[in-house]
């Protein structure tokens, strides 16, 4: 109780910006004080916004080349554990569903890297968070990102929902 009676007794002399909010002035005299002058002109400058966050999928781990793919095709993500058939450590998986068009074009570009041996890299705005060789073309809209432990499938999956298109509930 005393605590309590000491804080609002120290809030009061804060807020009212004296050290004797009773009114006992021993020099009988009041201090007058004034608030600053304010101006309710609009800003110079308009506000600035943050740029729209993004997935995007290259050819290859450089990252001036150019997206083939970005977050716009993908229509949904998830983690996955996947258990290891020792029954040790398990790992994790990522899943992407790209929309028809994403389909298509993700399946033409994994051709591709296959045969010329490339890699697919995926890239948060400007930083690298995966980047995977591909043995075939990937046909039926779906990729799949493994090899991964628990932080890394949840980083990389908290990434991907972040950039994605949810639909309205």
């Amino acid at each position: 109780m005393k605590k309590r009676l000491f804080l609002l007794a120290a809030a009061v002399v804060l807020l009212t910006g004296c050290s004797n909010p009773f009114g006992d002035n021993e020099g009988g005299e009041t201090a007058v004080t004034t608030a600053p002058v304010t101006t309710t002109e609009a800003p110079t400058d308009p506000p600035t916004t943050l740029p729209k966050k993004m997935i995007y999928f290259r050819m290859g781990e450089d990252q001036s080349a150019e997206p083939f793919l970005t977050s716009e095709h993908v229509s949904s993500c998830s983690m996955t554990i996947v258990p290891n058939d020792t029954g040790d450590e398990s790992s994790y998986v990522v899943t992407l569903d790209f929309d028809q068009e994403g389909s298509d074009i993700f399946a033409k570009v994994t051709e591709e890297a296959a045969a010329n041996n490339n890699k697919i890299s995926i890239w948060y705005n400007d930083n690298i968070i995966s980047s995977a060789s591909v043995t075939g073309p990937i046909n039926d809209g779906h990729a799949m990102i493994s090899g991964l432990d628990m932080n890394g499938a949840a980083k990389i999956t908290g990434w991907i929902y972040e950039c994605i298109d949810k639909p309205e509930e």
